[in-house]
């Protein structure tokens, strides 16, 4: 058997670019070089359509900040939360040190620059701040229902339902979910 080993040259996943057109170009060139097959978009809306249209057919995603707003920055956590397989790169960063710093504490893995990609620090979702309100105490059991009146009664008193004795009904959602669901909600952007 001979020593000889050959190159792959499979393409290493695809990526979406969100950005200006003119903020495209640069990780478009450093992308294909790495061999991946690009798609390029220009707002984290028209981003987010692809990506849920078809969740699994990218595996990077690059951000350049100067073609973002800082509320648009939340884009970061909802990607890493419901597909967590995609990578996201920033680039554009120069006089964005906030939104740079914002964007990974949201989760970004890293940089893109000239030479390839730059993992950055812990890739990890900042946990949701703790309750400052102590939790509610849980319900007391239900108490047990009152015996039916005998057959013997000629009916003239009925029973009515005692509203102490009707259990409050569970809450629909857990309090994580309902602070995912606010966080996410489109009225929170201005």
């Amino acid at each position: 058997m001979s020593g000889v080993s050959l190159p792959v040259t499979r393409p290493t996943g695809r990526a979406i670019i969100v950005g200006q057109p003119a903020c495209r170009s640069a990780p478009l060139a450093v992308l294909q070089r790495m061999g991946f097959a690009c798609t390029e978009v220009d707002d984290p809306y028209e981003a987010m359509v692809h990506l849920c249209r078809r969740p699994l057919f990218y595996s990077t995603v690059i951000l350049s900040l100067n073609s973002f707003f800082r509320e648009e920055l939340a884009m970061i956590a909802s990607l890493k939360l419901r597909f967590s397989h995609i990578e996201v790169w920033l680039t554009d960063t120069d006089g964005r040190q906030a939104a740079l710093a914002e964007a990974m504490r949201l989760g970004a893995d890293g940089l893109v620059a000239q030479d390839g990609l730059h993992r950055m620090g812990s890739t990890a979702i900042a946990p949701p701040p703790a309750p400052t309100q102590s939790p509610p105490p849980p319900l007391a059991p239900a108490p047990a229902p009152a015996p039916a009146p005998a057959a013997e009664d000629d009916g003239d008193e009925q029973a009515e339902p005692s509203a102490a004795g009707q259990r409050l009904a569970d809450p629909l959602l857990t309090a994580e979910e309902l602070r995912a669901l606010l966080a996410e909600s489109p009225g929170n952007s201005s």
